[in-house]
């Protein structure tokens, strides 16, 4: 028998846009999370969306007593995209 876990995990995506990278968590219908950074040059477009998606995890207030850290990413034509989980429960996986 295999052990599953039923657990939904925070989903993030990046834009960019006239210079600047954008992070958006939607919550529910009453919260959504926001983060904006302009572009590093000296990074890559992958490294750019990386880093506002974790500026954005380190400032939001849902609960966890151990942080947040970013464990997958994707992309299509227009986005980034980021799954975060608490560290505790990465070290699960």
């Amino acid at each position: 028998m295999t052990h599953q876990i039923n657990y939904s995990l925070p989903c993030i995506s990046v834009t960019y846009k006239n210079g600047t990278y954008k992070a958006t968590h939607k919550r529910n219908n009453e919260k959504t999370y926001r983060k904006n950074k302009p572009t590093d040059f000296e990074l890559s477009e992958f490294m750019n969306a990386r880093t506002v998606a974790e500026d954005l995890i380190n400032s939001w207030d849902l609960v966890s007593n151990d942080g947040w850290e970013l464990i997958g990413s994707g992309h299509d034509a227009d986005k980034w995209y980021f799954i975060a989980t608490t560290k505790q429960f990465s070290k699960e996986l």
